[in-house]
């Protein structure tokens, strides 16, 4: 009897469907129109990513004892690049090319092989006009003219007519340049020196012109 009760509540029971895992439902109230166009607004106006600024085109002397870069040869704009030796011992690199030279209205007077501007062409002269003009305020005696500078290079003291160039001055290399400047008191004893033979040649063609040969 038993038996035959547990057969028909086998039969009749139902099955009970296992729980599931229902996702719930999101209840956050949804976003407005202006809501959305404010995120939207403020997506677009986010500043952009700061680029580095790029350096002044413009070369000039450098401070003393920067680090070292590479001189290799430009074939489109080629570079003259001077070390600048102090008697203090401080080495200021200079450079020169192109863009730098018609900046400040210099006139180059030849070009290279490619038939770009050549700035070994120009003067010793323009360059000792360029080195007063970037003058720096650390060095001691500001000179009042181009010619109380004094340039040597290899040993030679540079003429203010002659180019670059004609010095060996190149591409590949730092081309130093020993620099100083002559004192106030040997500039006037140069001027006073030229005046004193001056007025000796004077003299003596007046001597000459008044003497009276009888033969």
């Amino acid at each position: 009897m038993e038996a035959s009760q547990s057969h028909i509540e086998g039969e009749f029971s139902l099955p009970v469907p296992a729980k599931e895992d229902v996702p719930s439902a999101d209840l956050s109230p949804a976003p407005t129109a202006a809501e959305s166009a404010s995120k939207g607004k403020d997506k677009d106006d986010a500043p952009a990513p700061i680029e580095k600024q790029s350096e002044d085109d413009s070369l000039s002397i450098e401070p003393s004892d920067p680090p070292v870069s590479s001189t290799g040869a430009n074939a489109e704009m080629p570079v003259c690049t001077i070390t600048l030796l102090l008697p203090t011992g401080a080495r200021h690199p200079y450079k020169i090319d192109e863009k730098y030279l018609a900046k400040r209205n210099v006139e180059i007077p030849d070009v290279t092989e490619s038939g770009r501007k050549d700035p070994f062409s120009i003067s010793v002269y323009k360059l000792k006009e360029l080195i007063l003009r970037e003058w720096r305020e650390e060095w001691d005696g500001k000179p009042a003219s181009p010619t109380s500078i004094r340039l040597i290079h290899f040993g030679k003291l540079l003429d203010d007519k002659e180019q670059l160039k004609k010095y060996q001055f190149t591409i590949d290399s730092p081309n130093v340049v020993h620099m100083s400047v002559r004192p106030p008191e040997m500039m006037e004893e140069d001027e006073a020196g030229k005046g004193k033979s001056t007025s000796r040649d004077g003299r003596s063609r007046e001597g000459g012109g008044g003497c009276c040969v009888i033969l």
